[in-house]
């Protein structure tokens, strides 16, 4: 009895091993496809940026809201993405933002080829969410690889080693959620959590893939927090039209 139960979870164990790198593929394949779709669209993107006092209040409250698109590069093997951000009737008193988060509606980088490799992934079997069925999917940031993700912090910059879950479709690779938190804090400056909670969803008419929804920023050091919301919405093609102009020289 002993010998055929060892013999079950050897097996299962083997099992979960050959799906997992399918499922990677599977992953990979979806988000190329839903990085090309977001940098095909724009969108409105509002952004509430609240500070929180030591007994867990309001502090201030700031609301914002965006026209965003996402810029996408992939010259000599490379992937550069950029955002874009203008403010819709800014005002002079606006004022710096409370904690500027941005690129987190491209946290499912983490699945990409480009950067895939950086993680070490694990199969955590099922979870419920929204009334369906997910595969779940572990991740932790490899160290000395690089991130998709950097904290800048005055003039310096530190690349962000992510640990969380993902969940998704396992038939087609979408992202429903990622729930990231920062793998080692960052004491020399602070920082004592930084967590993300985002959403992703289908945008009706505009593209068959998964776009961001909503993005939950939460950070704190010893003294401050700060939660951030961002939420997208009203998505619309994205089009650069270009006009070639020659000179005529006269004889």
């Amino acid at each position: 009895m002993t010998y055929t139960l060892m013999a079950m979870i050897a097996l299962t164990t083997m099992g979960q091993a050959a799906w997992l790198p399918s499922l990677l593929d599977i992953a990979a394949k979806s988000t190329e496809r839903e990085i090309a779709a977001l940098s095909s669209v724009a969108c409105t993107e509002t952004v509430v940026e609240t500070k929180i006092n030591q007994k867990d209040k309001t502090e201030e409250r700031r609301r914002q809201t965006f026209d965003y698109l996402v810029l996408l590069d992939t010259d000599d093997g490379e992937l550069a993405v950029t955002e874009s951000r203008v403010e819709q009737g800014r005002s002079k008193t606006t004022g710096k933002p409370l904690l500027a988060s941005t690129g987190f509606a491209t946290m499912m980088l983490i699945l990409h080829p480009f950067y895939q490799n950086s993680f070490e992934f694990s199969d955590l079997g099922y979870a419920e969410e929204g009334g369906r069925q997910w595969r779940r999917l572990g991740f932790e940031f490899r160290p000395g690889k690089r991130s998709p993700s950097i904290l800048r912090a005055g003039a310096r910059e530190y690349p962000l080693a992510w640990k969380g879950e993902v969940l998704l479709d396992e038939i087609t690779g979408q992202v429903a959620s990622i729930h990231a938190s920062l793998g080692s804090q960052l004491e020399e400056i602070g920082l004592e959590s930084l967590d993300a909670v985002v959403r992703y969803g289908p945008q009706a008419g505009e593209s068959a893939e998964w776009l961001p929804t909503e993005a939950v920023v939460d950070l704190k050091t010893h003294h401050q927090h700060w939660r951030n919301v961002h939420t997208f919405g009203t998505y619309k093609k994205f089009g650069v039209d270009t006009t070639e102009k020659r000179e005529v020289k006269q004889q």
